[in-house]
Parts: C-alpha cells; sequence; structure tokens
C-alpha cells in the first residue's frame, strides 16, 4: 500500500519533533517537516502531500491560515489536500479564521497526544473510504465525485464519518452551481446542530451566489452576536452593499471591524468603498496604516506595499496624462520596496507587470515590450489574480487583445472558487473596471451571454444567470441581455438575482427598441407570469457600476 505523504509546518523545533515521532508510530505514514510556509511551498514545487499539518502561529511570517489560502490559490496543493490545524490560541477571531479554511480537523492546545492520533486516525479512515471522490476531485470529474460521495452516504454504513462525507458533496454541489442542493444539505445539518459554522457559511454562501439577498441578510443577522462569526458577518452585509452601490453603507459595516484585524481582501474592500466615493487619501492611509501595522511580518508587509502600488497606478490610469508623474513615481518606489526581497517567480512576475503597466501609462510602450518578453512572464498557472489582471492590462495596451481576454477568463474561473466574500467582491469589482477600461465591455457582454444562451441549452439555469448577470454589468442598457437574464429568473422561480429584479428588468426591456422576435418573446413571457408587470414594493435598479 502506497505511503500517505504528511507535512508537518510547525516553526517550534522541539513541538515539530515531538508531533513528526509520534505520527510515525500509526504506520503508513511518510512524514516530513518544514520551519515555514516558504520551505513547504519550495518542496511542493518537487511533490504533493496528502495532509498538512499547520500551526497557526508561524513567528515572524504569515500565519497557517494565509499560508493555506496562498497555496490554494496559487494551486500549490491540490483539492483534496487534507488540512489540519493545530494553535494554542482560543481567540474567537482566530478561531474563525481557520474555519474560513475550511480545515478537516482543529486541534486547541494543550491538546494530548492521544486526542492527535485519534483525530488524525479518523481522517484517515474518511480518507481511506472517499479516495474514489477525492481522485475525482483532483482530476476535475467532479459528477463522478458527487455520485460517489452520494453512494457511501445513502449506503448507511459510514455513520462515523457521514459528517465529513457531507461536508464535501455539499462543496462539490455547490462549485457545480447546484446551489438547492447544497443547501439541503446545510440544513440537515444545522437541524441537528444550529452551531455547526462549516454549515452556517456553506448555507449562506449558497445564498449570496444564487442572488437570493433576502435570506443572506436574514442569515447574516443571527452571526452579528457571537464573536466567532461576527467579523466575518460584517464583511459578508459590506459585501452585499457594496454591489448594490450603496458604498457608505459598505463602509459602515467594515468600520465594525478594527483596522489591525482586516484581512487583506477586507482592506481592498475598504479601500474600494472609499475611491467610490472620491476619498482617495483615505485609501491611501488605510493601505499606510495595514504597511505599519505588519512591518515585523515581512511577508505580509510587502503585500499590502504591492496592493498600494497598484493603488497608485490606478490614480495614474483615471488622471490625464500630464498628470501621472508623480503617482507613477510613488508605484515604482513601492514595487521596488515589495520584491526587494522576494526572489520566488510569481513575486518577481507581479514587480515585472506592474512596472510594465507604469510604462503603458507613459506611452512608453517598446519599455514594456521588453518587459513582458521575458521567459517568465509567460508563465501564469499559478499566478495570483492581481497580477493577471495587471497582465491583461499590458497586454491589451500593447494590442494582443486576444491574450488579455485568456487572463479575463482565467480571473473569472479563479473568483469562482473564492473563499472569502471579500476576495470575491473586491476581484468581481477589479475585473469590470478592467474589462471595461480596456474598451472591451462590448465584446465581453456579448461573450458572456452566449456563454448564458449555451448554459440555458443546457438547463444549467444558475450558471446561464451568472453569465446573463456579467453581460448585463458590462452593457446594462442591452434589452437582450435583460430579457435573457429575465426569462432564466422567471424558469427558476426567482423574482430577484442579487441586485437585480424581475420588474426592473422588465422595465427596462419595455423602454427599449426590440427586435420583432425579442418582442415576440417578451410579449409570452408577460403573458405567462403577469407578476413582471407590477412594480409595487420593488427594489432600486439592477446593473451597477461595481
Amino acid at each position: 500500500m502506497q505511503k500517505i505523504r504528511v507535512a508537518i509546518i510547525e516553526d517550534n523545533a522541539t513541538a515539530r519533533s515531538t508531533i513528526r515521532s509520534h505520527l510515525l508510530t500509526i504506520g503508513n505514514l511518510e512524514v516530513s517537516s518544514f520551519s515555514t510556509g516558504n520551505e513547504l511551498k519550495g518542496a511542493l514545487r518537487k511533490q504533493n502531500f496528502e495532509i498538512l499539518i499547520f500551526d497557526f502561529n508561524l513567528g515572524q511570517k504569515r500565519n497557517g491560515v494565509e499560508w493555506v489560502q496562498l497555496l490554494r490559490q496559487n494551486q500549490f496543493i491540490r483539492p483534496s489536500t487534507g488540512i489540519i490545524f493545530l494553535t494554542a490560541d482560543r481567540l474567537p477571531q482566530t478561531i474563525g479564521q481557520i474555519i474560513d479554511v475550511h480545515p478537516d480537523v482543529l486541534l486547541i492546545k494543550p491538546y494530548t497526544i492521544s486526542s492527535l492520533r485519534r483525530a488524525l486516525k479518523h481522517y484517515l479512515d474518511y480518507r481511506e473510504q472517499a479516495a474514489h471522490a477525492l481522485e475525482s476531485l483532483d482530476s476535475e470529474q467532479y459528477d463522478s465525485a458527487i455520485g460517489q460521495l452520494t453512494k457511501l452516504l445513502s449506503s448507511g454504513k459510514y455513520s462515523k464519518i457521514s459528517a465529513d462525507l457531507e461536508k464535501l458533496l455539499a462543496r462539490l454541489l455547490m462549485q457545480q452551481s447546484r446551489y438547492s442542493e447544497a443547501v439541503d444539505i446545510y440544513r440537515n445539518v444545522l437541524e441537528k446542530s444550529d452551531k455547526v459554522l462549516w454549515a452556517q457559511w456553506g448555507k449562506l454562501k449558497c445564498q449570496f451566489l444564487m442572488g437570493n439577498w433576502q435570506d443572506c441578510q436574514t442569515s447574516l443577522d443571527s452571526m452579528l452576536g457571537p464573536l466567532l462569526t461576527r467579523d466575518k458577518a460584517f464583511e459578508w452585509l459590506a459585501c452585499l452593499s457594496f454591489e448594490q452601490a450603496a458604498y457608505d453603507t459598505a463602509e459602515f459595516y467594515l468600520d465594525h471591524i478594527k483596522d489591525s484585524q482586516l484581512s487583506l481582501p477586507a482592506t481592498r474592500l475598504k479601500s474600494l468603498t472609499y475611491q467610490k466615493q472620491n476619498r482617495v487619501i483615505e485609501s491611501i492611509d488605510l493601505y499606510q496604516k495595514k504597511r505599519e501595522y505588519n512591518r515585523s511580518t515581512k511577508e505580509r508587509f510587502d503585500e499590502f506595499t504591492f496592493e498600494l502600488a497598484e493603488f497608485y497606478l490606478s490614480i495614474a490610469q483615471n488622471s490625464p496624462p500630464h498628470n501621472r508623474a508623480e503617482s507613477l513615481l510613488q508605484a515604482r518606489k513601492l514595487v521596488g520596496v515589495a520584491s526587494r526581497s522576494q526572489n520566488d517567480l510569481q513575486s518577481r512576475q507581479r514587480h515585472d507587470f506592474l512596472l510594465a503597466h507604469s510604462y503603458v501609462l507613459e506611452e512608453e510602450l517598446d519599455k514594456a515590450r521588453a518587459l513582458t518578453a521575458q521567459e517568465h512572464m509567460t508563465t501564469f498557472s499559478r499566478s495570483p489574480a492581481n497580477t493577471l489582471i495587471t497582465a491583461a492590462l499590458v497586454y491589451n495596451a500593447l494590442g494582443e487583445t486576444e491574450r488579455a481576454a485568456e487572463l479575463f477568463d482565467t480571473v473569472r474561473n479563479k473568483n469562482e472558487f473564492s473563499e472569502l466574500p471579500s476576495e470575491y467582491q473586491t476581484l468581481q469589482s477589479q475585473l469590470l473596471s478592467a474589462e471595461k477600461n480596456t474598451g472591451m465591455a462590448q465584446s465581453r457582454g456579448e461573450k458572456y451571454n452566449e456563454q448564458g444562451q449555451q448554459l440555458f441549452i443546457e438547463q444549467s439555469f444558475q450558471k446561464a444567470l451568472e453569465a446573463f448577470y456579467h453581460a448585463l454589468q458590462l452593457q446594462p442598457a442591452m434589452p437582450a441581455f435583460a430579457l435573457n437574464m429575465l426569462q432564466t429568473m422567471l424558469m427558476e422561480g426567482q423574482s430577484s438575482y442579487r441586485n437585480v429584479t424581475t420588474v426592473k428588468l422588465a422595465e427596462i426591456i419595455n423602454n427599449s427598441e426590440l427586435s420583432p422576435s425579442n418582442a415576440q418573446r417578451f410579449a409570452r413571457l408577460q403573458a405567462t407570469y403577469p407578476q413582471i408587470n407590477s412594480s409595487d414594493g420593488e427594489p432600486p435598479p439592477a446593473a451597477s457600476d461595481s
């Protein structure tokens, strides 16, 4: 039998050695140990691990949660990789952060070695029974994995690991946009115990992705009290407000979280709320504060420095060419600071694309082209979404619009699997702005509309709704897109999707000039669904620029 590869990431040498020695007695495990996340990342370039055991605090570095997020986003670990967390920190904010990354096991110190062995044996039992489903997950055969898990659960033989199987099944159903089925699982779990956090957040995320914001609001209201869920609930509420262009309300919710406790995506979201209200100085001050808070944590300091550099570039992009010099100077200084001690490919690539973008904004296209011609600038499999957006802006300016469009597609696909609400919202906003700034709004809108039509034919209505929604965001005055979205919502029995309602879509269509075929289609919908002809009590219009 092939051994299961386990990696321990613990900065304390004694603790690392103790955990390793006890794991070796379990048998059939090949155990490696690392003192930092960077050491693990280097090893992952050469091999995979089936299980990662993280300590939350890793000294003056990124914490364990940040490393899990980074490794997942940049595809250093497989979807099936097991995550086990150990922590001595009992603060609700810390436990909440760990739960956000959906660990398979969480042990709070002081734990006994017997409890560690017991938890690991339970996880190994689950992993053995779900082996075929996990293999299908890694090979992106999601329907096969769902079928295998459903069969295991319906057999009734695996009651001890049923919660683990349900958790994985619900996650896969959500990824396949089968939200109603996933919600049923989460509700069944919560009926047995309403304190199961992974089920609470899973249900909420399904409601969000279905565009069912009324239920989202109800769920979030119940999470504002408990310390374990409070900060994240405020993040979710800020996201809902942001997409409805209620930027002052989004800021109000984020103000309930201490600036020192804001995650990187939440900081980015708060900065965007300032920008939308033309409060540039406050955006800069927020990033500067976050840099100071994290000066002793080099990786985090560099990350916020890159973010501030990107913000200065966005200021330059939105300024007249003759008024860009100061913003570009600040951006280049910051990019140099952020990359000074970074020697991995992703940081180098991010540095060079930001520099290339600064040359584009100075109309020094030859310098930008020379930077993009380097070998490390053409590999994007592990590039973060921010780098991909910057690269798309650069390639579009250099006349490579097809390549830019491909990168936009990659960002959209990456964002579908974002774990954090603020990360999803900020990337969606940045992507939408980039698609408009490149002059590609029309072509991108048409592409999303075509995707939606194909998904509608396949009766994948939730995926179709998402595609039509993106099309409408890019071209809010296009009646054909509004009609396609209206028909899909009616077929799904939804009166609203995010900040779009059927009545408001009907109003947009009513006030637009339609082709004869679309006019006939709209008349049929009005006759079949008379409720769309009344605007009583409906919320404000859809299709914001957020």
